[in-house]
């Protein structure tokens, strides 16, 4: 007894042969992941990463830096260890770790 398939279709076989000229090159580039500088003060870092998150209208605080000098300014976005500050009309990056005291103001 012979087992035919229950369905044969006749098509030609299908090969795609590659010519010599057309030899893909490998790539032999090294991509080295940068490490983000990381917030040394770590209550810094957490006042950071709760203030930064949405809220309906933007908190206004307090940033007390190692030089002694005062921003009053709310946080547009955290890149890293840069912060992006609102200060009122304009926006300025800051470094984290110059950042000594983050106070809330009302």
């Amino acid at each position: 007894m012979e087992i035919h398939p229950l369905l044969f279709i006749a098509s030609p076989s299908y090969i795609q042969e590659k010519k010599i000229d057309e030899i893909e090159e490998e790539s032999t580039s090294i991509y080295v992941r940068p490490i983000p500088e990381k917030i040394e003060n770590s209550l810094v870092a957490r006042q950071l990463n709760y203030f930064a998150k949405p809220v309906k209208e933007p908190r206004m605080l307090l940033f007390i830096l190692q030089s002694g000098e005062r921003i009053h300014a709310s946080i547009d976005k955290i890149n890293g260890s840069q912060v992006l500050l609102n200060c009122f009309q304009t926006k300025r990056w800051i470094h984290a770790n110059e950042i000594v005291m983050i106070h809330h103001t009302v």
